[in-house]
Protein backbone atom coordinates (compact mmCIF):
# COMPACT_ATOMS: atom_id res chain seq x y z
CA UNK A 1 0.00 0.00 0.00
CA UNK A 2 1.30 3.23 -1.14
CA UNK A 3 0.13 7.08 -0.03
CA UNK A 4 -0.21 8.78 -3.24
CA UNK A 5 1.80 11.83 -2.34
CA UNK A 6 3.51 14.90 -4.14
CA UNK A 7 6.85 12.45 -3.99
CA UNK A 8 5.51 9.51 -6.13
CA UNK A 9 7.31 6.37 -5.57
CA UNK A 10 8.28 7.08 -2.08
CA UNK A 11 7.15 4.98 0.62
CA UNK A 12 5.31 6.60 3.94
CA UNK A 13 5.43 3.88 6.74
CA UNK A 14 3.40 6.95 8.75
CA UNK A 15 0.51 6.92 6.47
CA UNK A 16 0.65 3.15 5.81
CA UNK A 17 0.65 2.42 9.01
CA UNK A 18 -2.58 5.07 10.16
CA UNK A 19 -4.55 3.39 7.05
CA UNK A 20 -3.78 0.16 8.45
CA UNK A 21 -5.14 1.27 11.85
CA UNK A 22 -8.11 3.06 10.96
CA UNK A 23 -9.24 -0.29 8.22
CA UNK A 24 -8.36 -2.49 11.55
CA UNK A 25 -10.24 -0.41 13.38
CA UNK A 26 -13.06 -0.55 11.13
CA UNK A 27 -13.29 -4.24 11.38
CA UNK A 28 -13.45 -4.55 15.12
CA UNK A 29 -16.05 -2.38 15.10
CA UNK A 30 -17.82 -4.49 12.70
CA UNK A 31 -17.89 -1.61 9.87
CA UNK A 32 -18.16 -2.64 6.88
CA UNK A 33 -15.11 0.05 5.47
CA UNK A 34 -12.21 -0.65 3.93
CA UNK A 35 -9.94 2.34 2.94
CA UNK A 36 -7.45 1.80 0.59
CA UNK A 37 -4.47 4.43 0.00
CA UNK A 38 -6.42 6.80 -2.52
CA UNK A 39 -8.88 6.42 -0.82
CA UNK A 40 -7.27 7.74 2.38
CA UNK A 41 -5.30 10.43 0.98
CA UNK A 42 -8.60 11.83 -0.81
CA UNK A 43 -10.46 11.92 2.36
CA UNK A 44 -7.60 13.55 4.68
CA UNK A 45 -7.40 16.14 1.63
CA UNK A 46 -11.19 17.25 1.94
CA UNK A 47 -11.61 16.65 5.45
CA UNK A 48 -9.91 20.31 6.48
CA UNK A 49 -10.50 21.26 9.81
CA UNK A 50 -12.94 17.72 10.43
CA UNK A 51 -11.69 14.45 11.53
CA UNK A 52 -11.04 11.92 8.75
CA UNK A 53 -13.57 9.65 10.14
CA UNK A 54 -15.70 12.82 10.29
CA UNK A 55 -15.78 13.82 6.75
CA UNK A 56 -16.51 10.27 5.63
CA UNK A 57 -19.27 10.08 7.27
CA UNK A 58 -20.81 12.89 6.08
CA UNK A 59 -20.14 12.03 2.52
CA UNK A 60 -20.26 8.44 2.24
CA UNK A 61 -22.60 7.52 5.19
CA UNK A 62 -24.99 9.94 6.15
CA UNK A 63 -27.72 7.67 6.91
CA UNK A 64 -25.76 6.84 10.24
CA UNK A 65 -25.88 10.15 11.67
CA UNK A 66 -29.79 9.32 11.61
CA UNK A 67 -29.14 7.04 14.29
CA UNK A 68 -25.76 7.92 15.89
CA UNK A 69 -23.97 11.29 16.75
CA UNK A 70 -21.13 11.98 14.80
CA UNK A 71 -19.10 12.62 17.73
CA UNK A 72 -19.88 9.47 19.34
CA UNK A 73 -19.01 7.54 15.92
CA UNK A 74 -15.77 9.37 15.69
CA UNK A 75 -14.60 8.89 19.10
CA UNK A 76 -15.06 5.33 18.65
CA UNK A 77 -13.09 5.05 15.30
CA UNK A 78 -10.31 7.15 16.97
CA UNK A 79 -9.96 5.69 20.01
CA UNK A 80 -9.98 1.78 18.67
CA UNK A 81 -7.10 3.46 16.27
CA UNK A 82 -5.30 4.90 18.29
CA UNK A 83 -5.04 1.49 20.31
CA UNK A 84 -4.37 -0.18 16.80
CA UNK A 85 -1.69 2.57 16.04
CA UNK A 86 0.08 2.15 19.64
CA UNK A 87 0.23 -1.28 19.23
CA UNK A 88 2.09 -1.60 15.99
CA UNK A 89 4.76 0.51 17.02
CA UNK A 90 5.73 -1.37 19.95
Amino acid sequence: MQHISTHPGQPDPAFDAELAAYNLAFSELGLEWHWDAATYDQIRRAAGDRPCVQAYIEAQCPHLLQAYDSGFLVEAIESVRGRRSEARAR
